[in-house]
C-alpha cells in the first residue's frame, strides 16, 4: 500500500482546497495509480473519493467498482463495476485495483467516530490481506460484514 495526496498543497483542511483545485489535480493522481499498478487504493475522506470519481453521496467502505489499470484515459479514472466472481490472479500484473473509501482520519470530523472509524479500519486490513496474500484471495461481502459497518450514520452506537 502507499500513500499520495490528491493536492500538494498542505492546508489546515480540506475545506481549503477548492473543488476545482481537487478536479485538476485527478489527472496526476490516475497517472500516478496507473503507473504504480496497485491492487488496491484508498481515499481518505467521502469528499476526496466524490471529487475523483465524480460520483454523489458515496459511502465510505468498498466500492461496487474498480479503477481499470488496462484501460488509462487521460484525466479521466477508468473505472467499472467489479465483475461477479472477478478477483486478482497472481499469475499476471493486476488489471483492476479495488477502491475503498474511508471516512475523513480528521479530529474535526464529527460525522463518523473513533469506533466506527476502527472497524473500516479493519474492513481495510481485510481487503490488504486479501490482495497481498499469494495467490490474492477474494473479497468476501460477508466477511466484511462482519467486520464493520455497513454505511452507518454519525449516530451509530457501538453495541
Amino acid at each position: 500500500m502507499s500513500i499520495v495526496n490528491l493536492v500538494q498543497r498542505t492546508t489546515p483542511s480540506t475545506s481549503d482546497l477548492s473543488r476545482q483545485e481537487m478536479r485538476d489535480a485527478v489527472p496526476d493522481l490516475c497517472r500516478k495509480i496507473s503507473e504504480c499498478r496497485p491492487k488496491a487504493v484508498c481515499f481518505v475522506g467521502l469528499g476526496i473519493y466524490e471529487i475523483f470519481a465524480a460520483q454523489t453521496k458515496p459511502t465510505p467502505g468498498l466500492q461496487p467498482v474498480v479503477y481499470d489499470l488496462s484501460e488509462a484515459e487521460a484525466g479521466k479514472p477508468p473505472l467499472r463495476p467489479l465483475a461477479p466472481n472477478e478477483a486478482l490472479n497472481s499469475d499476471e500484473p493486476p488489471q483492476f485495483a479495488y477502491l475503498f473509501v474511508m471516512p475523513s482520519t480528521s479530529g474535526r470530523t464529527t460525522t463518523y467516530q473513533n469506533p466506527e472509524k476502527l472497524m473500516y479500519f479493519k474492513q481495510l486490513r481485510y481487503i490488504r490481506d486479501c490482495v497481498s496474500h499469494s495467490p490474492p484471495r477474494p473479497i468476501d461481502e460477508s466477511t466484511l460484514a462482519d467486520l464493520g459497518p455497513q454505511h452507518k450514520s454519525r449516530y451509530f452506537k457501538q453495541e
